[in-house]
């Protein structure tokens, strides 16, 4: 008699226990969740959950999230309402494998910096969502762009840029220690080890620390 596949691959489960911070219980989860969101946000992506049973949804042939999934799963999951910009550059550091879908080994190490990254992993990982271009740098024209988006405009302000401008100057002189208008990571890293605030200082890209206990409690719930 033949022996039954694991529904995770015991390999699988080896290899991100050793590139993550989870313990080897929550990887279980976090696969077995990773399934059943995709699943969901799948479903919802096509307009047809109404008519499907629940056992239909699991036979969905989808591989992971793409980005309109993985943007609804951003803010219903983690409470993350971000400008789109960022929701995509969120998703871009999720995508290692640069195809577009977020696959099960890719949830499992992003989540790792996004609910448990050491401080270092964390301004590592906000470094590159603000870095638009991926240059190296956060230049004076990122700043001003994610600023604009995220900020509320008001109808009565004659030129609501000028406001950002100044904003994005007040910034510079606190974050840019070579005055070269522009942030490296050492500027950017130097910084928020003095003001920890700073972190997402140009967007939401994290979830607060309630939902990343909240979501990693619920983990070991999963079925």
């Amino acid at each position: 008699m033949s022996k039954v596949k694991p529904l995770i691959s015991p390999n699988l489960i080896e290899n991100l226990f050793k590139q993550t911070r989870f313990t080897k219980k929550e990887i279980v989860g976090l696969c077995k969740l990773f399934k059943k969101l995709v699943a969901t946000y799948g479903a919802e992506s096509t307009s047809s959950v109404a008519a499907m049973s629940s056992a239909a949804l699991i036979t969905i042939p989808t591989q992971g999230f793409d980005r309109l999934m993985f943007r609804e799963l951003l803010q219903n999951e983690f409470g993350i309402t971000t400008e789109e910009i960022l929701t995509d550059r969120i998703f871009c550091f999720f995508d290692q494998r640069n195809d577009g879908v977020i696959h099960e080994d890719e949830w499992v190490i992003g989540l790792s910096v996004f609910l448990k990254g050491t401080q270092e992993e964390r301004i590592k990982y906000t470094f590159t969502i603000y870095d638009l271009n991926n240059d190296g740098f956060i230049t004076k024209e990122e700043i001003f762009s994610l600023l604009r988006n995220c900020l509320v405009k008001h109808p009565q302000d004659e030129d609501p840029d000028e406001g950002v401008r100044e904003l994005v100057d007040i910034v510079l002189r606190k974050m840019d220690c070579d005055n070269d208008a522009k942030l490296s990571f050492e500027d950017f890293s130097t910084a928020i080890n003095k003001q920890s605030l700073l972190l997402e200082a140009f967007g939401q890209c994290l979830p607060s620390r309630e939902i990343s206990e909240y979501f990693l409690n619920s983990i070991s719930n999963v079925q």
